[in-house]
Order: structure tokens, then C-alpha cells, then sequence
């Protein structure tokens, strides 16, 4: 028994002259070669040395070549470049829920502010707090962690209750910083014949951000009109 015993564990574990321990292999090419799966319960540690354990790395991060020789590191995506989506939101009503805003009725459109509807996402798929919130009461976006952010929203227009000779206009959307100041990020502006019962506008802006500033994307025409159906993705880029 004791000789079939040191046969299985021979047969399993194999050391070679230059201490390479082999699992399930009697030829190792490191100094551990595992011919088989490997089921890690804990941490991973990494780095180190006879002294001192590796670092297991932090919550979210991935472990990164670092070349033939050298020790592989823990990264954050943000830190390697690579966008880091932090919300997806989608619009799936149309507001307001009965009748219509108020039109500016002059031009140009983009002077009258007060005429202005936020654009509420009033379904949040995706929403990473540790970058930034949104309150899908007043449509506002608060910064949390500071760097550059990728702002794509897609709105549209609906003017199905627009009566006859009351179609035709300009439409206006932006992305907007509210604070520490109102300002203009990006923005589009068309123009729209009589009968068009709907349109739609895509955007795009990477801008800036500390914690704290808020944005918004805002809408307005120079007829009556509703908000319908949309979307927007939010990346973040290194700060």
C-alpha cells in the first residue's frame, strides 16, 4: 500500500533537478506547471518577494502583463485609457403627458431660454455613483469624481398635436452645464417643414468636469411641442 501510494503521488507531482514542480506533468517548463484547471478561492497576490506578500489588487481592477521577467500589476480601465460607461439611460414616455409645451414662436430659437424643457431619462439602465448621480425628477447630472466625460445623448421631437400650419420651425438641443455656471456644451439646430410631425437630434460632447458641476440636455422649439423617445450613454475618460 505505502509503495502504490508513493507511485500516485510521484505520478502527480513531479520535481526535476532545477526544483520545477509539475501537476499532472512529468516534464514542467516553470517553476509550477499545472497540466489541468486551477480554482483559486481567495486572493490572487502578486509581486512580492520572500519577504513580503504580493498585493492582491483593489475591487474592480484587472491584472496586466508586465512583461517576460517582471512581475504583472493590477489596473484600473480608466488608468489605461481605455471608456469607462458610467450611465445609460433611455426616455420611453413622451412628455408632457398631456397637451404640449409652449413654443418660443420667434426666432432665433436659440435666445430664448425660458422656453427651454430638460430632457428627463426617466429609465436609468446603468448608473455608476462613484462617478456621478442623476435625479430623474429634475433631469440633473451631479459629478463625483473629477476628469473628462463623453456625453452622447439622441432626443426627439413628437408634433403629432400640432394643428395644420403649425408644424414648420426651428428646432433646439444642448447639452448644457448648469453649474458652477450655465453654459453651452454642444448643440444642434435645424430647420423643419410644414407637417413634420417628428424629428430627432444626436449629440456629442467630452468636456471637463469637477465634482460637483451639473449638466443637463435641454430642448426647445419655436412651435408647440412634446419630447418623445430617446437614449444616452455617459463615458468616462482618464481625468
Amino acid at each position: 500500500m505505502k509503495k502504490k501510494l508513493l507511485y500516485m503521488a510521484l505520478f502527480a507531482i513531479s520535481i526535476n533537478t532545477t526544483a520545477q514542480v509539475g501537476i499532472q506533468t512529468p516534464t514542467p517548463q516553470h517553476s509550477l506547471h499545472v497540466n489541468g484547471s486551477l480554482q483559486v478561492v481567495k486572493d490572487i497576490n502578486v509581486g512580492g518577494n520572500a519577504n513580503t506578500k504580493g498585493n492582491s489588487g483593489n475591487r474592480g481592477e484587472f491584472l496586466m502583463s508586465n512583461g517576460t521577467g517582471n512581475a504583472p500589476v493590477w489596473k484600473s480601465i480608466e488608468s489605461e485609457n481605455f471608456l469607462k460607461v458610467i450611465y445609460v439611460g433611455n426616455k420611453t414616455n413622451i412628455s408632457p403627458a398631456s397637451g404640449s409645451y409652449t413654443g418660443t414662436h420667434t426666432t432665433p430659437v436659440n435666445t430664448h431660454e425660458n422656453y427651454s424643457q430638460t430632457y428627463i431619462f426617466n429609465v436609468s439602465n446603468k448608473i455608476d455613483n462613484a462617478y456621478l448621480t442623476y435625479n430623474s425628477g429634475t433631469g440633473l447630472f451631479t459629478v463625483v469624481k473629477a476628469g473628462f466625460y463623453n456625453i452622447v445623448p439622441y432626443v426627439t421631437y413628437d408634433l403629432n398635436l400640432n394643428p395644420s400650419g403649425q408644424t414648420a420651425g426651428t428646432a433646439n438641443s444642448y447639452i448644457q452645464r448648469v453649474s458652477p455656471s450655465q453654459t453651452t456644451l454642444a448643440g444642434i439646430s435645424t430647420g423643419h417643414g410644414e407637417r413634420t410631425t417628428g424629428l430627432n437630434h444626436n449629440l456629442s460632447s467630452i468636456n471637463f468636469f469637477n465634482p460637483g458641476d451639473t449638466f443637463r440636455i435641454r430642448c426647445r422649439y419655436t412651435q408647440d411641442f412634446r419630447i418623445s423617445s430617446g437614449n444616452i450613454h455617459i463615458s468616462y475618460l482618464t481625468p
